[in-house]
């Protein structure tokens, strides 16, 4: 029986045990939250409580308009904030550190 069902943007799931036809059962290692203008504090707040409760590891807020992205990382069954970076920077993951990611390319202005 499922009693909480979220869709993240992004879903990172190391243990394959996890998963079945429906979908992931227990916590992804990392989830990656695509934040727009209709995304409600509420909402957020909710989902920011499931994933410290059910143990994500690592939690990326990305939050396009302001062209930046928060990263949690779950420390005695709570999520702490350890980094909060801008456009300009660019970050490691902290639970997969050969995980790069260059803001600047991400956030690149494209042009039509």
């Amino acid at each position: 029986e499922i009693d909480i069902v979220v869709q993240p943007d992004i879903s990172v799931i190391c243990d394959l045990s996890k998963l079945d036809d429906a979908g992931c059962k227990g916590a992804p290692d990392l989830i990656v939250e695509i934040l727009s203008p209709s995304n409600s504090k509420r909402e957020m707040r909710e989902k920011f409580s499931i994933y410290q409760y059910f143990g994500v590891k690592e939690y990326w807020m990305v939050f396009p308009e302001y062209k930046g992205v928060e990263i949690y990382v779950l420390e005695n069954e709570k999520l702490v904030m350890k980094s909060d970076s801008l456009r300009e920077d660019n970050f490691y993951s902290f639970i997969f550190p050969d995980l790069y990611i260059d803001l600047d390319t991400v956030f690149a202005d494209k042009k039509i």
